[in-house]
């Protein structure tokens, strides 16, 4: 009974391990969700089924062969989702069981599945296959086509498809195309190749996924990303990112050079080594496969830019943090085997070398300049290196930003009368009105005699100074340019009728000291609180045309005509010491007299010879902001600069014509050079090259002082000799306004408030100084404002005289 029993069981068994369970999931299904990210197109939607899926679940012969083939025990088109087992032939029992029209369709069901595994290792797609489903990581969205390039469309960009290529590439801009290469050109066919009001669309559309990260808006960037179908940065790009900040320096190189770079170490190779007649080697170049995690060519790479010096950084930052870590023989490894060999900057290979013998970590960051691993230094070099990986692949650091910029910049260029540093709108386009400028006159100052030919603001613009051929020093409160010091000093050494002259001033940095220098060949210095004198020389035998203080306040250079003592540094540290001690002493006993500390003269002076060669004459001189550096014009038509820490020339350039006065820019980079003819140039502080010329002036027989000034420094004022004040841009050299100033004669001298943007002052051979503002200020305060609003405000004065 029991072995009757058995026989239909065992038949039945061996009939169920031939066929196809009814469990067993059809092969056109679905593979199940994977993380891997797919450019696949659109899965066939279920109101029109494909062929296949009309149709019964073909029924699954047993191979052949004994086993099944290691290949085909793997296959992940496996539909069934299961481990594929070995199968024995089947018995002759099972073999007499099966139908003739069975064994035809099971030969005909496996003679289908083998051309699909074959097109999907070949991958090569057939009309009659159905199409893959759609996987995004982390995405729920219906996955959108996209452009077959990254950044080139209709109106043309870069050469450059951001790391992947139509036919050869293994990874798109942040998607894999899972072995179904033609199949995801096909769809990004379809993306809409239209341009965004003449942008590229994909570019418009990964600077705004970079943007809102910026922003932190990582849930709108996301879902960017879903609805665009665009990523920010391919996975070699973010690999390469998260190799650098996370200190995985192999794998940064190998990341940003690939394995066909270690045979370039120690050269240099310019850009990608692709020109742009090459499209092929392009191609290959921007084709990038994955081989051990690493992209086999590297990132393409800005057009010039130095493989050397990236390998460079990236290895002296893995140098750096091995010191740190105090990894002594490691570190020497690496500035052995991998820095010298790059043969780049031998001083700084010497100055790393020192670094080995730092005692702490805290003194090798002392000596490195360096801020640590945990600080920015990862951040600054992987900022720095992002400059020479192509834009295409790699966007630069806050590029959304940075167009905002140029925008406003050029706007800003080109607003004629743009004199604030608020940025402006990126709303509405940028006009700023005429009536904001500084183009009126405030107010008059006639407090001289006879003309005036210097004038100049405090630092702190709360006093402004003025000087003149009557040998008057005049020194106004600015909150209402009322007068506060009337001071006569040069009137004691007077030796001729215009020998009295008063030819410059000049405020120290603290605005509470005032220098005076003039044409009876003496300087004087002078306490603005009380008017006293603090300082005089009058060991000149030529007028003292010009001075200008250091940082310090209490040192300052004095140019002359003089040739024993041109140029020569003085101190007011002595007359300081002198009113410490003995207050009960008169004032003139606090007085420091002839007290030069330094003299620059070409030949030096030597007392020991009855006639010393005639040295350089100075006409004017100026100190940078920092005090780092001295320039200076003299009457042979050269411009002489000095380092004020050794106090050594450092450069000397020579120019064609009379140099009437020198001025530095805010930041110390510009010069401000007023020559003869009319001729106003902005120069480079550290070359001496003319950057700008400004043309309007006059000038041809007086000497005319001209200045940067308004908002940033963003303009230059000069006086003429045609009774004008001319006003320029300083980037672009336009000329923005040429007013009519003072009557007749020149226009001696012009300063701009250093607080107040709106306000400038001018001095002229009428005798007057006159406050330029905008009409805006001028205006008189509205009847809101009421008798009680304060005064204290250039807008509150109305145009009294």
């Amino acid at each position: 009974m029991l072995g009757v029993s058995w026989c239909p069981l065992i038949v039945l068994l061996a009939h169920l391990y031939t066929t196809p369970s009814a469990l067993e999931l059809d092969n056109t299904d679905p593979p199940p969700t994977s993380p891997i990210i797919t450019a696949g197109p659109p899965a066939p939607s279920s109101q029109h089924p494909s062929p296949a899926s009309q149709s019964t679940a073909p029924l699954h012969n047993p191979p052949t062969d004994t086993e099944v083939p290691q290949e085909a025990a793997n296959d992940p088109s496996d539909p069934s989702g299961r481990p594929r087992k070995r199968r024995r032939r089947s018995s002759s029992l099972h073999e007499s069981r099966t139908t003739p029209g069975r064994a035809s369709a099971s030969k005909q069901q496996q003679q289908q599945r083998q051309p699909k595994r074959r097109r999907a290792q070949a991958q090569d797609t057939t009309p009659d296959a159905p199409p893959e489903p759609i996987m995004r990581l982390e995405h729920t969205h219906e996955h959108r086509t996209r452009p077959s390039t990254n950044g080139s469309s209709a109106n043309g960009s870069s050469p450059h498809t951001n790391g992947s290529s139509a036919k050869s590439s293994t990874e798109t801009n942040g998607y894999h195309t899972n072995g179904h290469v033609e199949e995801a050109v096909t769809v990004r066919r379809q993306h809409d190749p239209s341009p965004f009001f003449g942008h590229d669309r994909e570019e418009v559309t990964r600077i705004l996924l970079q943007s809102l990260s910026d922003l932190g808006y990582h849930g709108a960037a996301k879902l960017l990303s879903s609805e665009s179908g665009y990523e920010l940065e391919i996975p070699s790009v973010a690999a390469f990112r998260s190799a650098v900040q996370q200190g995985q320096w192999e794998e940064a190189e190998a990341l940003l050079f690939g394995a066909e770079a270690a045979e370039l170490d120690g050269g240099v190779l310019l850009g990608n080594g692709h020109g742009q007649g090459h499209p092929s080697r392009r191609k290959s170049r921007a084709s990038f496969g994955s081989q051990n995690g690493y992209a086999r060519q590297g990132l393409p790479l800005a057009e010039g830019a130095d493989t050397t010096q990236m390998k460079f950084g990236l290895r002296q930052q893995k140098y750096l943090e091995l010191l740190d870590n105090r990894e002594l023989n490691a570190a020497l490894n690496v500035l052995r085997n991998e820095l010298t060999p790059l043969k780049r900057d031998i001083g700084r290979l010497h100055a790393l070398s020192s670094l080995m013998m730092c005692q702490s970590p805290n003194d090798l960051r002392m000596q490195a300049e360096w801020d640590g691993a945990e600080g920015d230094s990862r951040s600054l070099l992987l900022s720095e290196i992002s400059k020479s990986i192509s834009p295409s692949v790699m966007i630069p650091e806050h590029r959304l930003a940075t167009l905002f910029t140029a925008v406003q910049e050029e706007q800003i260029l080109g607003c004629r009368y743009h004199n604030t540093t608020a940025q402006p709108s990126l709303y509405t386009d940028h006009d700023c009105p005429a009536e904001e400028f500084p183009l009126q006159t405030f107010t008059e100052l006639r407090n001289h005699s006879d003309e005036v030919w210097h004038v100049e603001f405090s630092h702190d613009g709360t006093m402004l100074a003025t000087a003149g051929k009557d040998g008057l020093v005049c020194v106004y409160d600015t909150r209402n340019y009322s007068l506060r010091h009337e001071i006569r000093e040069h009137d004691r050494n007077i030796s001729g009728d215009n020998s009295k002259g008063v030819c410059y001033v000049a405020f120290s940095p603290d605005h509470q000291y005032l220098i005076s220098c003039a044409q009876n060949n003496e300087f004087v210095v002078i306490n603005v609180r009380d008017g006293r004198r603090v300082a005089h020389a009058d060991h000149f035998d030529y007028p003292v045309t010009t001075a200008a203080w250091l940082p310090d306040s209490q040192t300052f250079v004095v140019g002359t005509q003089d040739s024993r003592r041109p140029l020569g540094l003085y101190s007011l540290r002595s007359a300081t010491a002198a009113t410490s001690t003995s207050s009960s002493s008169s004032s003139s006993s606090s007085v420091v007299r002839n007290n030069e500390i330094h003299s620059w003269r070409d030949p030096p002076w030597d007392s020991t010879l009855a006639i010393n060669p005639t040295s350089f004459r100075i006409t004017d001189c100026a100190v940078s902001p920092d005090g780092s550096r001295l320039v200076a014009t003299t009457i042979d038509y050269r411009i002489l600069v000095y380092d004020l820490g050794s106090r050594c020339k450092v450069a000397e350039w020579a120019m064609d014509d009379r140099l009437n006065s020198i001025a530095f820019g805010l930041d110390g980079t510009q010069l401000l050079l007023n020559m003869n003819e009319g001729r106003v140039l902005a120069l480079s502080a550290g070359t001496g090259e003319v950057l700008m010329r400004y043309k309007g002036a006059k000038q041809g027989e007086f000497v005319i002082r001209s200045c940067f000034g308004g908002a940033g420094g963003n303009f230059v004022v000069s006086g003429s000799e045609d009774a004008k004040v001319c006003i320029w841009r300083r980037q672009t050299g336009q000329l923005v306004a040429a007013l009519e100033a003072h009557g007749v004669g020149t226009v001696n001298a012009v300063a701009w408030h250093p607080a107040e943007e709106g306000v400038f002052a001018s001095a002229g051979d009428d005798r007057r100084v006159r406050i330029w503002a905008s009409a805006a200020a001028i205006r008189p305060p509205s009847a809101e404002a009421g008798a009680g609003a304060s005064r204290t405000s250039l807008g509150y004065y109305g145009s009294a005289r």
